[in-house]
C-alpha cells in the first residue's frame, strides 16, 4: 500500500495509505517553534512547542500539496493524488490585449507557468509567483480574471487602502468592458464577476458576505507575504470553493533565518509554492524598470553606547542633530543634478515629524511634507507627491508596499530598518518607468552604532543578493552649521 493524497475542497487535502509512511510525513512536516519556549512560559499550556501541519488524521491544506507530495514520492513509489473538487467548467486562454495594453513576452511567460501549474500531473492553480515591482502585477490580475473569459467569480483581496484607492483608477482601465465591484465597509448589496475588496471589510462582515464568499472561484492576492494573520486567514478559509487561487508578491518567502519558517508555512498552506520568479536587475536588464543605482553610505561619529534598538536609534538618529545634517547635505547634493521628486524614508513619526520640521526650515524654496499611518489626509498628500506637486516626501515605512510613484527620482532611506522584505519593496519605489528619467538613485546610509550598523550591513547584503548596483561610500558626516 503507497500514499494517497485526496483533495477535500479548495482549503484542505487529507492522507491515506501505509500508516507508517503517513507516520513519517506527520514527524516531517512537524517543526519547533523558534519562540516555543517563551511561548509556553507566558501560556503555560501542555503544548509541546511544536506547529504541525499535518492533523493525526492526516488532513493538511491544500497550499501545502506540492511539498507533501514531493515528501511523498521520497518515501514511497506508489502515491497517487485524487481531486474531489469540481470541475470549473473553463479552460485558461490568455489574451494578449488588456484593454489598450499589449502584455509583454516576460508577462505572458508569467501568465502560463501560473496558469499550466500542476502538482503530480494534476493541474493545480493555487499557486504563488514571486513578481519584483513593477512587473505589472495588477495586469496580471485582470489578465488572470479574463483568461477564464470572465465567466468565473473572481475576488482581489487587499489590505491597503491607498492601494485600494490607487486600483480603483487603474482597473477599470485594464477591464473597460468589465464592471468591477469595489468593497469597503458593510454596505456593498451585489458583487460582480470581478471584486476588489479590502480584507479588513471582509473580515468584519463574516456573516454577510458569507453567500458571496461562497461563489467565489478565484481568489487573487495582492502583496500575499503578509497574509500569516488572523484576518486573512479567516477570510480564505471562509473561500472554501475557490479553485483557483494565486498569491502574488516582490518579496514572498524571502526570509531563510529559523522565525521565518512558520511564517513562511502559514503563508504557503494558503497560496502555494512559487509558479515563477522575476528579479528586480533582470527587469532594469530588461529595460522594464528603471535603472537604480545604490550609495551604500557609512556614517561615523561619535555615539553613546545603549541598551537596545529603540535607545540606540532614538540617539544616535532622531535626538542627533548630525543625522539631520547628513540627510540634508544628500539632498542638496542631488539638487544639483535636478533629482526631484524625492522621498526620505524614516521609520518611527516623530522622526517623521523632525525631519520634515528641519527640510522645511532649511529648504524654504521647495514644497516639504510628512506622512505617516496617523496623518489625516494621507491619500491626498500620497496623491500630490505620486503627481509631483511635492517636491520632498518625509515618510514612514507606510511608503515602501505597493505604492506606486513613476516620477520618483531620489530616495534617502535613513530609517535602519532591518526586514529585507521593506529593503527591496523601498527600493521598488523608484524603480517604475517615466520619461523624466533615466536612473534613480538610493542613498541608504548606515549609522553608527552596534544595532544600526548591524542593519545596514544586512540591507547591503539584501542589495548584492538581488544583483544591484551597489556602491560603497565610506564618509564623515560634517558638524551642523548651526553648531
Amino acid at each position: 500500500m503507497g500514499i494517497q493524497i485526496i483533495i477535500r475542497n479548495a482549503n484542505q487535502c487529507q492522507l491515506e495509505g501505509d500508516i507508517k509512511l503517513l507516520g513519517k510525513l506527520y514527524t516531517k512536516f512537524s517543526y519547533k517553534h523558534h519562540n516555543a519556549w517563551f511561548i509556553l512560559q507566558k501560556t503555560r499550556t501542555k503544548w509541546d512547542g511544536y506547529v504541525r501541519y499535518i492533523s493525526k488524521t492526516g488532513f493538511f491544506k491544500i497550499g501545502l500539496l506540492g511539498m507533501v507530495y514531493e515528501e511523498a514520492c521520497k518515501l514511497s513509489k506508489d502515491v497517487t493524488i485524487t481531486d474531489k473538487r469540481p470541475s470549473l467548467g473553463v479552460k485558461p486562454k490568455i489574451s494578449p490585449t488588456l484593454g489598450n495594453l499589449t502584455l509583454r513576452p516576460d508577462q505572458i511567460n508569467t501568465l502560463k507557468k501560473i496558469l499550466n501549474n500542476k502538482v503530480g500531473g494534476i493541474p493545480f492553480l493555487i499557486c504563488s509567483a514571486n513578481l519584483a515591482v513593477g512587473f505589472g502585477k495588477s495586469l496580471l490580475f485582470c489578465s488572470i480574471h479574463k483568461a477564464f473569459q470572465s465567466k468565473l467569480n473572481t475576488v482581489l483581496l487587499l489590505n491597503d487602502s491607498d492601494l485600494f484607492n490607487q486600483f480603483k483608477t487603474e482597473l477599470p482601465k485594464l477591464l473597460p468592458e468589465e464592471p468591477i465591484t469595489f468593497i469597503q465597509g458593510n454596505k456593498v448589496e451585489k458583487w460582480t464577476k470581478f471584486s476588489v475588496a479590502m480584507v479588513q471589510s471582509l473580515y468584519k462582515n463574516l456573516d454577510t458576505y458569507q453567500r458571496q464568499l461562497e461563489s467565489i472561484q478565484i481568489c487573487l492576492i495582492d502583496e500575499s507575504d503578509v497574509i500569516d494573520n488572523n484576518t486573512f486567514k479567516a477570510v480564505l478559509m471562509h473561500l472554501y470553493n475557490t479553485s483557483v487561487r494565486i498569491g502574488l508578491s516582490g518579496t514572498l518567502y524571502k526570509g531563510k533565518l529559523k522565525k521565518h519558517l512558520i511564517p513562511n508555512m502559514n503563508i504557503r498552506s494558503f497560496i502555494g509554492d512559487v509558479a515563477d520568479e522575476v528579479k528586480l536587475a533582470d527587469q532594469m536588464k530588461k529595460g522594464t524598470s528603471t535603472k537604480t543605482i545604490i550609495k551604500s553610505i557609512t556614517l561615523n561619529y561619535p555615539v553613546k553606547p545603549s541598551l537596545s534598538y529603540e535607545e540606540e536609534y532614538r540617539s544616535v538618529i532622531i535626538e542627533n542633530p548630525l543625522a539631520y545634517e547628513v540627510v540634508l547635505q544628500r539632498i542638496n547634493y542631488n539638487l544639483k543634478y535636478d533629482r526631484l521628486p524625492m522621498l526620505i524614508a524614516t521609520k518611527f513619526i516623530d522622526h517623521t515629524d523632525k525631519m520634515e520640521a528641519s527640510l522645511k526650515k532649511h529648504l524654504p524654496y521647495l514644497t516639504v511634507k510628512g506622512v505617516h499611518h496617523k496623518t489625516p489626509n494621507r491619500s491626498s498628500v500620497l496623491d500630490e507627491f505620486r503627481e509631483g506637486k511635492i517636491d520632498i516626501l518625509i515618510a514612514t515605512t507606510i511608503i515602501s508596499r505597493g505604492k506606486n510613484i513613476p516620477l520618483l527620482q531620489y530616495t534617502c532611506n535613513a530609517s535602519s530598518m532591518d526586514a529585507e522584505e521593506r529593503t527591496i519593496q523601498l527600493v521598488g519605489r523608484s524603480v517604475r518607468l517615466h520619461h523624466s528619467k533615466s536612473k534613480a538613485v538610493i542613498d541608504d546610509l548606515i549609522f553608527p552604532g552596534k544595532y544600526l550598523t548591524r542593519h545596514g550591513n544586512h540591507r547591503r547584503n539584501y542589495y548584492l543578493r538581488e544583483n544591484l548596483k551597489v556602491i560603497k561610500v565610506p564618509r564623515k558626516a560634517k558638524k551642523p552649521k548651526n553648531k
